[in-house]
């Protein structure tokens, strides 16, 4: 919870980089005070710090059933969702003063090694917006193949972002 203060100036940079792309994500509010604090007290927040504890990159990290993700159209997930199979990754923004450092592969790296230390997690799911090319390049270029389209958390009725998964190799 330390860290708080410090992610919720990311988010917000994230969504002033969004809207100056024109990119109607996270442009309502979301993710709201309530869904980091959420995030960090569950323990599924995860953080790419420097040597000096800077933070330059956050996401969640969300085991277990993502109810949005069970209403997949155009597609089918590639693994089956239970309880403890899969992990979903959220919430991804990077410090703007991150930006063209090229460390989201990096941290990507460092979230998948995370998650392949669970021996019950078979699958990785992400999603975006349809109009964020830059995060569907980051998504594609680290490994995730497009499954279908998902509903837009808060969103409304007939929004969708498109979703990604990778079977994990063991």
């Amino acid at each position: 919870m330390n860290d708080l203060p410090a992610i919720k100036d990311i988010i917000t940079d994230a969504r002033d980089f969004l809207a100056e792309q024109g990119i109607n994500q996270w442009q309502d509010g979301y993710p709201e005070d309530s869904v980091i604090a959420g995030d960090i007290d569950r323990g599924e927040t995860v953080a790419l710090k420097d040597d000096e504890g800077t933070i330059l990159a956050i996401a969640s990290l969300v085991k277990g059933i993502d109810h949005p993700y069970e209403a997949i159209t155009d597609g089918t997930w590639r693994v089956t969702g239970t309880e403890t199979n899969y992990v979903s990754i959220h919430r991804v923004a990077m410090a703007k003063a991150s930006r063209g450092h090229h460390l989201t592969h990096d941290f990507f790296d460092l979230m998948l090694e995370q998650i392949r230390l669970d021996p019950e997690v078979e699958s990785v799911r992400i999603d975006t917006h349809p109009q964020n090319f830059g995060m569907q390049h980051v998504i594609e270029t680290n490994g995730f193949s497009y499954i279908g389209l998902v509903p837009v958390t808060g969103g409304q009725p007939d929004e969708r972002n498109v979703a990604y998964d990778m079977v994990l190799d063991r």
